[in-house]
């Protein structure tokens, strides 16, 4: 599906945002499902990459992508200027969903993890509080604090550096705040293993049902190349990320 480039925005550090309006409207985005996003009109690189949905409108003529430039294919998606074209597939996978009768979420954020709870806040049905925890190295690494709390979302920072928010990683503030009594109905966490890991665990310690969408690298996008599996929990067995994911209850998949 080509896309046009409506925005190419900086957002800091190596993060920038793309915003896509499709050629004809795409059915069926949500919080959470992802693209497969060719980088350039050449077969160089040959694979796409993977980006989740970050905001998007209801009926399917826009959408955006928060990407992080790590490689040769990130430079040139950073590259890309209004009026380009660039060619996705998808929507593809799982994506967060919120329990009936919930009133209280919490989402835990590192890096582009932050992505999927900008559509997800936009398109919160019901009388629902939410709580964005965001992480990251540095200050000039923590995207989207404003923007998520403009949509309504109480937003706790905290940085490795302690240039922003609290001194240490993101999972401190989760614990103080869960060790003060408060408890959210569900947890929903995107971002760098080792956090979602983290983030799963304590969840799980305090009885809290918790989503984790997974990262794993990924070539087709729909199940066929077999490369971004990951194992199921207490089983030998392995599944698709792309497939079956890429968001798992934390107590389906071993992270």
């Amino acid at each position: 599906m080509d896309c046009i480039v409506r925005v190419n925005e900086e957002l800091g550090g190596d993060f920038f945002y793309l915003g896509l309006e499709p050629l004809e409207p795409i059915a069926d985005i949500r919080p959470g499902r992802f693209f497969m996003v060719r980088c350039s009109q050449s077969a160089d690189p040959f694979l796409r990459r993977p980006m989740s949905v970050a905001d998007y409108k209801k009926d399917g003529s826009g959408f955006g992508l928060v990407v992080q430039t790590v490689g040769w294919g990130t430079s040139l998606l950073s590259t890309l200027v209004p009026w380009d074209r660039i060619d996705v597939i998808g929507p593809f996978g799982t994506n967060f969903e919120v329990p009936d009768g919930a009133r209280s979420l919490w989402a835990v954020a590192g890096g582009s993890g932050v992505a999927p709870f900008l559509g997800l806040i936009d398109h919160a049905e019901g009388d629902v509080d939410h709580t964005v925890f965001l992480g990251a190295r540095t200050s000039e690494l923590l995207i989207y604090a404003d923007r998520l709390k403009e949509r309504g979302a109480c937003v706790i920072t905290a940085t490795e550096d302690g240039s922003s928010g609290e001194h240490g990683l993101v999972t401190e503030p989760l614990v103080k705040k869960l060790d003060s009594g408060e408890k959210p109905d569900v947890i929903f966490t995107c971002g760098p293993t080792p956090m979602m890991r983290a983030v799963a665990r304590i969840a799980e310690a305090h009885g809290i049902k918790c989503s984790v969408s997974l990262e794993n690298r990924m070539a087709c996008g729909f199940g066929a190349c077999v490369g971004c599996v990951t194992k199921k929990r207490g089983e030998e067995n392995y599944i698709t990320v792309c497939s079956r994911g890429p968001v798992f209850d934390s107590f389906e998949v071993e992270i």
